[in-house]
């Protein structure tokens, strides 16, 4: 049911290279986003690996995140600095976002862009979402919280979802957690279910029916519907390799292929989602 079709990527800090990639996304049109904290380029490629677009940005420090919305925006968070960054389709810059103060925490900052053009951005330091609308103004800050009293979701990281639904992974608690756009509590994956040895990672993504998520040992990937049945598990260990690595980044792209990073072997794996 997941095909692997072959890999692409060409070591180095160069346009167009992978020198230290650090996160993937992809657009509409199943063109691939890659942000290098090494070569601090921003890499725009096509599907095949055909390179499209570079452009670096001497500010980013730490690039932790990247999505594209539905006009080609590209935007990018930077942990360490506490901000996240807007670019127009060309590479130009837009705007940054100030979402917390430089040096105050380097937990992960995730982002997602709903298709009304709401901003989403996730501050796993403080436990907390904050909603931006398409002209930038802050309009919610929300603390994801389960159904049940004082449940409270230790998220790592964000994913945007169908519907403008956002998913929040637990690693502690094994569990990728549902929200509304407006934080309401929607349902919950609970990891365990369906399977032994599940222990989550941080690396999610979702597609329009499925949650995908890597396992802390790096190599294993987990599948499940929206609604929380299991669907795969599958060792990606053939094609990323049997040596202890870092936990891959997650996309999928809407061609029906998910897209693994597999940062130290500077390429991206592509597989066929055949369900």
């Amino acid at each position: 049911m997941l095909e692997y079709i072959g890999a692409w990527g060409v070591k180095g800090g160069a346009p167009g290279q992978l020198d230290q990639p650090t996160c993937i996304a992809t657009d509409v049109l199943g063109n691939v986003y890659l942000a290098d904290i090494g070569s601090n380029f921003i890499d725009k490629f096509g599907s095949d690996g055909t390179p499209l677009l570079s452009f670096d940005d001497p500010g980013i420090v730490e690039p932790d995140a990247i999505t594209i919305d539905s006009g080609g925006a590209i935007y990018v968070t930077d942990a360490k600095r506490g901000t996240a960054s807007i670019y127009l389709p060309s590479g130009d810059r837009l705007r940054s976002l100030r979402v917390r103060a430089p040096g105050s925490g380097e937990n992960a900052l995730s982002i997602a862009v709903d298709d009304d053009g709401l901003i989403y951005v996730y501050d796993a330091a403080r436990g907390k979402v904050y909603t931006y609308t398409p002209r930038l103004r802050l309009v919610r800050i929300w603390q994801p919280a389960a159904n049940v009293p004082n449940a409270r979701i230790h998220a790592r990281t964000m994913a945007g979802g169908p519907a403008g639904n956002l998913y929040l992974d637990d690693p502690e608690g094994g569990r990728i957690a549902r929200f509304d756009p407006g934080g309401h509590f929607v349902s919950m994956i609970d990891a365990s279910t369906g399977g032994t040895g599940v222990k989550l990672s941080d690396e999610i993504a979702v597609s329009a029916n499925y949650v995908f998520a890597m396992d802390a040992d790096g190599r294993t990937l987990h599948v499940w519907s929206l609604d929380g049945h299991p669907k795969l598990d599958v060792d990606l260990a053939p094609e990323l390799g049997q040596a202890s690595r870092p936990v891959p980044e997650l996309a999928i792209s809407s061609r029906k292929e998910l897209l693994v990073l597999d940062a130290p072997g500077a390429r991206v794996l592509r597989y066929r989602v055949n369900f």
